[in-house]
């Protein structure tokens, strides 16, 4: 069965000093050819998925995230997904896989997340991204790795293989369709990105907000994500995901097939207006009412219309005009006695 890739962005969670402890350096060992030196080594954490829906409505089955735990052990760490050797920068040495007991997922789960422990050398190439990492400026991270299946979560049927009838993003009985992934395959990298997918992504805070900065949207539905962009000021760069793109796009194409249809009905309107206005007004200028009505809204040619139509109806419009003229009858009576 063909695997399905994906990338899916997290959040970094610091560790304190970033000084590798005894047990640290024992497990940092197994991928290195010599023991090395706690004082040339730098460590942190990242969570690196978790089974909440994110932006892309998809989420990570709790199977997924167990078999990920094992996997990602090992994994190199670069930028942007670019595949190059001379970006891989850290390597995952440990992983766990955490429940929260207090915290609840939007689908009913207790919120889970692959927890990752990474190190990298205190080199000088790394030493701007080591206080980039302490300063919270680095903070996102993004998962490469490839399922088997995706299940809707709606009629349970695997999107990829099957005749699936729902949209990811639409609702369905009250709740979002969102596609499941399952089936764990590999695990290929995880890379520092900026915008992440991810709902738990880090996001840094300041008093001034960067020009380039992107403003993600919590929303699912298109009509949703329209109404959150039309509240979002003109100096602000938006982000979406794919799936918030493609709802999106089916939103504004209702919208406009709804608007030709509207359109198609107003000039009808306005037609009937006019002929209403020659019959009713013979001597009215009906030229100069077809350019007043061009510059009325729909609503009022609606009830433009209906006043003529009220009028006409008053006028008694199918009434005979002509009655017919009596039989004139020859009975002789003028002649009777």
């Amino acid at each position: 069965m063909a695997e399905y890739t994906i990338n899916k962005s997290s959040n970094i969670i610091h560790s304190g000093t970033g000084v590798p402890t005894a047990e640290d350096i024992e497990l940092i060992s197994r991928f290195a050819r010599k023991t090395p030196d706690a004082k040339d080594i730098y460590t942190f954490t990242v969570t690196l998925c978790d089974n909440e829906v994110d932006r892309d409505c998809e989420r990570f089955s709790l199977s997924a995230i167990n078999a990920f735990r094992d996997m990602f052990v090992g994994v190199t760490g670069i930028f942007d997904h670019s595949m190059k050797s001379c970006d891989q920068t850290a390597r995952i040495y440990k992983t766990q896989v955490i429940t929260d007991s207090v915290r609840t997922t939007s689908c009913g789960e207790p919120y889970t997340y692959l927890k990752a422990w990474c190190y990298m050398l205190r080199a000088e190439k790394n030493a701007s991204l080591i206080e980039e990492i302490d300063a919270g400026i680095k903070k996102e991270v993004s998962i490469s790795c490839s399922v088997k299946s995706r299940i809707c979560s709606v009629c349970g049927k695997d999107m990829r293989t099957h005749d699936c009838p729902h949209t990811q993003s639409e609702t369905v009985n009250g709740k979002v369709c969102h596609a499941i992934l399952t089936d764990a395959a590999d695990a290929y990298e995880w890379s520092f990105v900026a915008v992440p997918a991810q709902r738990n992504a880090g996001v840094s805070k300041s008093a001034k907000k960067p020009e380039n900065d992107y403003t993600t949207i919590d929303a699912h539905s298109g009509e949703e994500i329209a109404k959150s962009i039309c509240n979002i000021t003109a100096k602000d760069c938006v982000a979406l995901s794919q799936a918030q793109l493609k709802a999106l796009a089916g939103y504004l194409a209702e919208k406009e097939s709804l608007a030709d249809i509207g359109t198609q009905h107003r000039k009808a309107a306005e037609k009937e207006t006019v002929a209403l206005c020659a019959f009713t007004l013979p001597d009215a200028n009906t030229e100069m009412l077809g350019k007043i009505l061009k510059k009325l809204d729909s609503n009022e040619v609606f009830m433009l219309r209906k006043a003529f139509e009220l009028k006409a109806e008053a006028a008694d419009a199918f009434a005979p005009v002509f009655a017919g003229e009596k039989a004139n009858i020859c009975d002789n009576s003028e002649f009777r006695i």
